[in-house]
């Protein structure tokens, strides 16, 4: 499976998702990231970093790119953070509306046993529950614990998301 994430500037939210789901597959799923006002070629937040570094990651090669229509053809599923990533990754492509949501509403189904799996996210698409929530870009943090708490949900959402991939045989 190949999966998109996508946040504003491609350096704090979506390169953690990025890292932490790859971590969490290992093998069998392609994972990238791209935002929707990318810093192209910036390396992520030192922060992220830092975030990632203490759970045995390593993000510093990392850059930045600006989502593209190009982009966003490509992927099985595109994960934003807040409504208006996806709103933006529809507007440049109208036909990835069938695989494009929010991490904490896939993370959300995922909870409570409304989605078992991606497999039946076609099907199930639009029968399951609204879900409102929104995570809040920590670009701006000062506390690295503030920072930090953002990058917390992104994590567990992660390993939510990481429960309904299809397992490689």
């Amino acid at each position: 499976m190949n999966i998109l994430f996508v946040c504003t500037g491609n350096i704090c939210r979506s390169p953690v998702a990025e890292f932490l789901l790859r971590d969490l597959v290992r093998e069998g799923h392609t994972v990238s990231s791209a935002g929707i006002a990318g810093l192209s070629g910036y390396a992520m937040d030192p922060r992220s970093v830092e975030y990632l570094r203490l759970r045995g990651i390593d993000g510093n090669e990392f850059a930045a790119r600006r989502v593209s229509r190009r982009i966003l053809k490509e992927p099985d599923l595109i994960i934003g953070f807040e409504q208006e990533h996806v709103n933006e990754c529809l507007a440049l492509e109208p036909a990835a509306i069938s695989r494009t949501f929010r991490l904490c509403q896939l993370a959300a189904w995922q909870r409570n046993g409304d989605l078992t799996s991606l497999t039946d996210l076609p099907a199930l698409r639009r029968t399951l529950p609204a879900v409102d929530c929104e995570l809040e870009d920590p670009v701006t943090f000062r506390s690295f614990d503030d920072y930090s708490r953002v990058l917390d949900v992104i994590s567990a959402d992660v390993a939510a998301l990481a429960e309904l991939l299809p397992v490689e045989v």
